[in-house]
């Protein structure tokens, strides 16, 4: 027994010391992952009706430019627009009348991008088969519904003949008819008559955030004064450009 002792005494004697504990990194121990998406701009231009007739059945008429609303024709002397004596002062008294055309051309867009529309006028209605210098006096109207900008439905005004909520353009700072002035805008029955001339006039809508989706509807308003203007078929034009950061 004692020579066991012994030898268990001297192997426990014989055994080397722990070696100490290290950790060793090979590498960083903290790192980032990047995820990544790439999203197309996408903006659909839907030029649905680009023409604005003043066609003698749907037009509306009214004594005044704006602030007044708008009733159907025919006038109070039984006139439409393109009545060789509309307006005439034999029956209106001097003053003339204001037509609002009953068509309109009408612009879809869409887009998950910024947007901006400009427009700018080329002048009043003018002659193209008599004389370019025979001219009637041109403004024109825009409303935009159903509309939503930023994902929020527009919803400023009431729009005659339409369930949907929209808002009428104002020029409440120089050449400027933001979305965002809306609400403290025109409405019906007194929408702002931008007018056509002189021929150098942009107006700028934007930029509008996305999501961006509705129809934009031009509409055209004329002073007729009966036999005062000539005979002849008058043309104008809008000149629209929609851009996108």
């Amino acid at each position: 027994m004692k020579k066991w002792l012994l030898t268990i005494l001297v192997l426990a004697v014989a055994a080397p010391p722990a070696m100490a504990y290290e950790v060793v990194w090979d590498g960083p121990a903290d790192g980032e992952l990047d995820i990544n998406l790439q999203v197309d701009c996408y903006i659909q231009i839907d030029w649905q009706d680009t023409a604005i007739d003043f066609d003698g059945t749907s037009d509306w008429w009214s004594t005044q430019l704006m602030g007044l609303a708008y009733q159907s024709c025919p006038d109070d002397g039984g006139k439409f627009a393109p009545d060789p004596w509309a307006g005439d002062a034999y029956y209106a008294g001097g003053n003339g009348r204001y037509y609002e055309s009953g068509d309109g051309a009408v612009i879809f867009v869409r887009s998950n991008n910024d947007l901006s529309m400009a427009v700018h006028t080329n002048g009043d209605l003018y002659g193209t088969v008599n004389s370019a210098s025979n001219t009637i006096p041109t403004w024109f109207t825009v409303c935009l519904c159903p509309f939503w900008i930023n994902g929020v439905q527009l919803s400023g005004h009431t729009i005659p003949n339409t369930t949907n909520p929209g808002c009428y353009l104002s020029d409440i700072n120089p050449a400027d008819f933001h979305y965002e002035y809306c609400e403290a805008g025109m409405g019906w029955p007194a929408q702002q008559a931008f007018a056509c001339a002189p021929a150098s006039n942009t107006y700028t809508l934007g930029s509008m955030a996305p999501y961006i989706e509705g129809s934009i509807k031009f509409l055209a308003r004329i002073w007729r004064n009966g036999l005062q203007d000539p005979g002849d078929q008058y043309y104008t034009m809008l000149d629209v450009h929609f851009t996108t950061p």
